[in-house]
């Protein structure tokens, strides 16, 4: 590792300094500022009449006072708890150890923890079929590594330890400290700016067609709100002129230290850049703490004094070029040799449970459509269950996630075609009324009544759900169709 224990620990404490000068010279200046406002409204005699009024010694003490006083609150609170808030915004959730994928990405941060050193360090998956990576470090020295689904899904094991690799360097070297201070005092407000544009301002927040109506009332409090977060955004913004540009390619050369596998991490990289990195789901004000940031923007894959100081992460092309160069390749090489996990068809694998299979018990949870028990399967390496006699499967709802964000399996015939059929017709024809659905199937866990509907707007598989537990039934091959369309779309072929 580049740096000394003692030399992490100093730089947290700079960090830590820096940071708390920053939050106290903001609320000064922003406190400062609304005294001078209130003045102008309660008082007759200008505010700008003379430089001792705006800055009295009383009235600078009381204002500093206040300062601080905010300060340190937003400092303790914001503080205190950072992976958990961080993790819970972005519904970050602990490996399934019973998920093949997920216990090859806790097996992979087990053995680079080992690597950096043995330090203890957490790891989370978030829900989302994009393509990203974080990690987070605390005050009390703990740690954690996340990644979506969908870089879970499509990176091979070599790939997936490049990226830890480069997470775990950020961890050692003391830079996910900083990233994740800043983002938990100011990153996490600007996630609910986004979040109040994405409500006010459209469905897709692109279109003013899609705007939706708020009441007067709400409004007003909502432009308040607005206004603030805007402010705070705006200081978010200035914390991430300290985040330099240059960690993300010290973190790129120990992965490769860790990994002695430079293609690795340039495959990883070069598929990243060309998926969906998650924006919509992952706040942009969050993007200090992924491998890149979530959105595509110019000033990102730039370079000069600007981009340098406004953006914190470097063109991926640069980034290849290192990686490449380590490598003596090129990139029209990474292109055309690049390593992707193989396309199989799905094997059902079912769960043996202390030596008895399954299918021997009895005591149900049992299928909704024949009343057969159900068995455990390992259904694209995630635990689900499946009638043996109907081919019915039921999943919950983060399970079915995980499922579709794959794509390892290869279709066969039958589905493809059934499955194009199914878009074809559906246009056609009127769309279902599920209001009037009179046979209601019993969810298998909870026994509640589920609701029939699409499992997404946008393509014509129908699905049971049940809003009680949250599990999901398919019919025979309606979940291989789900599958199928939905890789369709992500590729642009619907």
């Amino acid at each position: 590792m580049p740096y000394s224990f003692v030399e992490i620990e100093k730089e947290k404490t700079w960090v830590i300094k820096a940071v708390f000068v920053f939050l106290l010279v903001f609320y000064f200046l922003v406190a400062e500022l609304l005294w001078i406002v209130t003045r102008m409204f309660f008082s007759s005699q200008s505010p700008f009449a003379g430089p001792a009024q705006l800055f009295s010694p009383g009235e600078f003490v009381i204002v500093f006072a206040v300062a601080l006083a905010v300060a340190s609150l937003h400092w303790y609170y914001s503080t205190r708890n950072m992976i958990a808030d961080l993790t819970n915004l972005l519904d970050a959730r602990a490996p399934d150890l019973g998920d093949t994928y997920h216990k090859m990405f806790r097996n992979v941060v087990d053995e680079v923890s080992i690597a950096t050193g043995g330090r203890k360090i957490g790891c989370y998956v978030v829900p989302s079929s994009g393509m990203n990576a974080f990690a987070v470090s605390d005050l009390e020295g703990n740690s954690a590594i996340g990644v979506t689904e969908g870089l879970l899904s499509r990176l091979s094991r070599s790939q997936l330890e490049a990226v830890v690799g480069h997470e775990a360097a950020h961890i050692a070297s003391g830079d996910s400290f900083s990233t994740t201070v800043i983002c938990s005092l100011f990153g996490i407000y600007g996630a609910l700016l986004e979040g109040i544009n994405r409500i006010t301002l459209g469905r897709s927040g692109d279109s003013s067609k899609e705007r939706v109506s708020v009441g007067a009332r709400f409004g007003a409090y909502l432009l308040v709100v607005y206004l603030v977060l805007l402010v705070v955004k705006g200081a978010n913004h200035l914390l991430n002129m300290f985040i330099s540009r240059q960690r993300e390619y010290r973190a790129d050369a120990v992965a490769v230290r860790l990994t002695r596998d430079p293609v690795a991490l340039s495959e990883a990289l070069y598929l990243i850049s060309r998926g969906w990195r998650g924006v919509g789901v992952i706040p942009g004000s969050l993007s200090p703490i992924f491998i890149t940031a979530p959105d595509t923007d110019s000033l990102s894959e730039s370079e000069g004094i600007f981009s340098d100081l406004f953006s914190t992460h470097p063109p991926f092309k640069n980034r290849l070029n290192i990686l490449l160069d380590m490598a003596h390749s090129d990139l029209q090489s990474l292109k055309s040799g690049i390593r992707t996990a193989p396309k199989t068809v799905v094997e059902e694998e079912p769960v043996e449970l202390e030596g008895l299979s399954v299918d021997a018990r009895r005591g149900g949870p049992f299928c909704p459509k024949c009343g057969q028990a159900l068995s455990e399967i390992s259904y694209e390496g995630a635990p689900a269950m499946k009638c043996r006699f109907c081919g019915g499967v039921l999943a919950a709802s983060d399970v079915a996630t995980r499922i579709i964000a794959r794509e390892n399996y290869l279709f066969p015939g039958e589905i493809r075609e059934s499955s194009e059929a199914l878009m074809k017709s559906h246009w056609r024809e009127n769309p279902p009324n599920f209001f009037n659905v009179t046979d209601k199937l019993a969810c298998p866990r909870c026994r509640e009544a589920m609701e029939r509907g699409f499992f997404t707007y946008g393509l014509p598989v129908i699905i049971d759900k049940c809003f009680k537990c949250g599990n999901i039934w398919f019919d025979k091959g309606e979940l291989e169709m789900l599958q199928y369309l939905i890789e369709k779309s992500r590729n642009g072929e619907l």
